[in-house]
């Protein structure tokens, strides 16, 4: 019996331990509930915080005024607390984890903003309620929040000129609004048809009060552009091209044919009307996700040159803007001076070998030829540069005389369709130069809208030099499908009457394409042949050269074997085209600029707007917010 009592007591004592654990056990888990429902909360607080500072940025509020925004937020929701103690709003010098001070991924208490992302955190000690049995006090809780004001740009291109180059005769402010004569849709509709194209020192910028102002949520409409088509009917462009505002985005880059780069999985194979649910898809969820675009540059960076959609195909994106918008919504769009253009859009066929004599001058040095294709409508400025590299230019040298030493006339050129306009070359001065054959530069520039400079060599023939040779490439353009790919050009040198007499250095000219990596020719040093030729590769590591068109000149320069050698140089200029593709649609506009406009009425056949702030060159400007969209995004 004794034995008995003495279990019974055993058993007692382990009940009451047992049931102290388990207590103990219950009571951590109501503690670690309150602590989930805390930590639950307390991130919420953060992510409205967030997002109520990224919002007052895009109304165009401050820095100062989007921190008061977010604490008047987090004051709002911290008297809610569920575990019934209210936290004490982030200091205003955040705090951070120990090692890691000014580090953004590592605060735990406070609120920053820099440019257009938003990290706001926050604590709150919970004390323990029965962990207190085990010897717990209180467990910091904590909840981060990041937000990013994002791009939003919708696949919409607008003008920012017509009836070009203005004034207007008589043109005085406020201006009418007849859009049948010279505007700038991105100056104040009081001033839009003020000055030029070139001269806006009349014009006053956009800056329209904020949509959410409930006193004046439109702003004065003295202080916002003119209200016009920017897609559909109405839109059309001054050169009368079958666009309507609608591009496509992820088709860039339109130096040449085949110089096209893609994105977002378009590809040289993707349809029509895929390109197009594609493209309108960006309105539906919120923005081209990019990548984006580069600040805007004159002459334009080719990576700011977009593919054009058919005015018939601009319908489904009308759609999907009625779907998400309503007047008085802002929204991001990109700018395009107002013409549609086209490649090639200009060429230049300079003649063959120019014989000078070592002094004296040629009144007629030859012609050549500048053609364009139908979008063309601009001029091109003529000019003559030295071949720099070559010590012993003439021109270089001052024996070639004259700021230009060459006339061309007509200069500037209209180009013309098909073989093109004639210039004529004359009025060629040599003072004392030296015998050979050198190379020069002939340069075209096209002005606005194109803003399009392209190079030709050309050779000149001092003293009637007899021995020559010319170079020859299988190809102008090398493709690479992808970067660090190696491209292949053969080169050919055949000699011109006699025996050359002597071999001929081949090179590259400096500066090379960034990126570039090794290049080989199979013989560096050629004796050109008669007949065939001869034959040297030039092989070339593409690197790590960014995707689009690069130009590279090969120098052939050698002694020709006269009595008295002379100096002979050729240069052959090719281009390299990296991780590029082809497109049927060989239309493009230059995007120029970003803007923000409000829309002022919708409908089936057209979106009208007006500009609520100037052109922007740079996308990731703070003053382009007011079109862009608040979005939660990862802490780190």
């Amino acid at each position: 019996m004794a034995a008995r009592r003495e279990a019974r007591g055993q058993v007692l004592v382990i009940f009451a331990l047992s049931i102290t654990v388990i207590f103990a056990a219950a009571g951590l888990a109501f503690d670690v509930g309150r602590f989930y429902s805390e930590r639950r909360f307390l991130q919420n607080a953060a992510d409205a915080a967030a997002l109520a500072a990224a919002n007052a940025l895009i109304r165009g509020e401050t820095v100062a005024q989007a921190d008061v925004r977010a604490r008047e937020s987090l004051t709002l929701n911290f008297s809610r607390s569920p575990s019934g103690v209210t936290p004490v709003l982030p200091p205003t010098t955040p705090a951070y984890s120990s090692g890691h001070a000014g580090d953004p991924e590592h605060m735990i208490n406070g609120i920053l903003i820099s440019g257009g992302e938003i990290r706001v955190a926050v604590q709150n000690p919970v004390g323990y309620t029965f962990g207190r049995i085990v010897g717990l006090d209180e467990n910091t809780i904590g909840g981060q929040a990041r937000v990013s004001t994002v791009g939003n740009l919708l696949p919409i291109a607008v003008r920012r000129y017509v009836n070009l180059p203005g004034p207007n005769a008589g043109a005085i402010a406020p201006c009418s609004g007849n859009q049948n004569e010279f505007m700038d849709f991105f100056a104040t509709a009081n001033t839009s048809c003020l000055g030029t194209e070139t001269n806006a020192s009349l014009r006053t910028e956009p800056n329209a009060g904020n949509a959410f102002d409930s006193v004046n949520p439109g702003g004065d409409p003295t202080n916002h552009g003119p209200v016009v088509a920017i897609l559909g009917q109405g839109a059309q462009p001054s050169n009368g091209a079958d666009f309507r505002g609608f591009v496509a985005l992820d088709i860039r880059n339109f130096q040449a044919s085949g110089t096209q780069l893609y994105y977002n999985g378009v590809t040289t194979t993707t349809n029509d009307n895929t390109l197009k649910a594609m493209e309108a898809n960006w309105v539906t969820v919120g923005g081209y996700p990019g990548p984006a675009f580069p600040p805007a540059v004159t002459p334009p960076d080719p990576n700011d040159q977009v593919a054009t959609m058919s005015g018939n195909s601009t319908g489904v994106v009308i759609d999907e803007m009625l779907n998400r918008f309503v007047p008085g919504k802002e929204i991001l769009i990109a700018v395009y001076p107002g013409n549609v253009m086209a490649i090639p859009d200009f060429t230049m066929t300079p003649p063959s070998t120019i014989a000078l004599p070592t002094s004296g001058t040629t009144a007629s040095a030859g012609s050549m030829k500048v053609s364009r294709n139908q979008a063309f409508s601009g001029v091109v400025d003529l000019s003559t540069l030295a071949d720099t590299l070559d010590p012993a230019n003439p021109m270089l040298l001052g024996t070639l005389t004259g700021a230009d030493p060459i006339t061309y006339a007509p200069d500037p050129v209209t180009p013309t369709l098909g073989s093109g306009q004639t210039v004529t070359l004359s009025n060629m001065t040599t003072s004392g130069a030296t015998p050979g054959i050198y190379t020069l530069w002939i340069q075209g520039q096209a002005g606005s809208p194109y803003l399009t400079t392209k190079w030709e060599p050309l050779a000149i023939n001092v003293g009637g030099v007899s021995r020559d040779f010319s170079i020859t490439a299988n190809q102008s353009i090398g493709s690479a499908l992808a970067v660090g790919d190696a491209v292949s050009f053969t080169l050919n040198l055949k000699r011109t009457g006699s025996a050359f007499g002597g071999n001929v250095a081949l090179s590259l000219d400096a500066p090379l394409p960034l990126g570039m990596g090794s290049y080989t020719f199979s013989s560096a040093s050629v004796t050109p042949g008669a007949g065939g030729g001869t034959d040297s590769t030039l092989t070339i590591n593409t690197g790590t050269m960014a995707p689009g068109r690069h130009r590279i000149v090969v120098r052939a320069t050698g002694f020709n074997g006269d009595s008295t050698p002379r100096s002979v140089t050729h240069l052959q200029q090719l281009w390299i085209d990296v991780a590029t593709g082809s497109t049927s649609n060989e239309e493009y506009v230059d995007i120029i600029g970003f803007a923000v406009m409000r829309i002022a009425s919708m409908d089936a056949n057209t979106v009208s707007a007006y500009a609520i702030t100037p052109v922007i060159p740079d996308p990731n400007d703070s003053r382009l917010r007011r079109g862009q969209v608040a979005k939660l995004v990862p802490w780190n």
